[in-house]
């Protein structure tokens, strides 16, 4: 069933790129959850989704916001959240190009984005669960600690997740936060 809907995103992914769009982002989240099929066959899934695609591809690995389930399951997953831990090295050897993960605020060891070497690596620095603005300070921490595990030429900034749900004032100083403090953490770490 997984590779039939690897399909169907396959036709979907590959009209948007007729269409002449630059990157394609997959939002997977079953990847923390399910981890042992994951990295069995949902990572080739994954890349059936991506096949004959020749704009740049990704994946967003999402622990979910705004439900309840997500909110109980989160807090039942201790002081540190290492799923990724168990996917990361399938992704690592897979044609997708980009791994989006959720740093800000959330308990995802940032060492484990060692795990994706040879991968860009799009790192939340912006809680997408919270109305509460960053500052470009708390932006650039995040975005320094992300660089001890991540080549700065394979690091991008960006929000944990959509800002969608967030009122439409509060997502654009997300994103002005998000664009200072990726400014202070450029004259910081060069």
């Amino acid at each position: 069933m997984a590779m039939a809907f690897a399909e169907l995103l396959n036709q979907e992914a590959r009209a948007l790129q007729a269409d002449g769009v630059d990157v394609i982002q997959f939002d997977e989240p079953a990847f923390n959850v399910y981890m042992k099929e994951a990295a069995d066959w949902g990572v080739r899934a994954l890349e059936r989704a991506a096949e004959g695609l020749t704009c740049t591809t990704a994946v967003h690995i999402c622990y979910g916001y705004g439900i309840q389930a997500n909110i109980d399951w989160k807090k039942s997953l201790g002081e540190e959240w290492r799923q990724y831990e168990q996917v990361f090295p399938a992704l690592a050897k897979s044609s997708i190009r980009q791994v989006s993960l959720e740093c800000i605020h959330s308990h995802v060891p940032p060492e484990l984005m060692r795990l994706l070497e040879g991968k860009d690596v799009l790192v939340g620095v912006i809680d997408v669960a919270s109305t509460e603005i960053e500052t470009a300070e708390e932006v650039a921490e995040t975005i320094g600690r992300a660089l001890q595990f991540v080549p700065k030429h394979r690091l991008y900034a960006c929000t944990n997740c959509g800002l969608a749900p967030m009122p439409r004032e509060v997502a654009v100083k997300k994103l002005e936060a998000l664009a200072k403090g990726a400014a202070l953490a450029r004259s910081r770490y060069g």
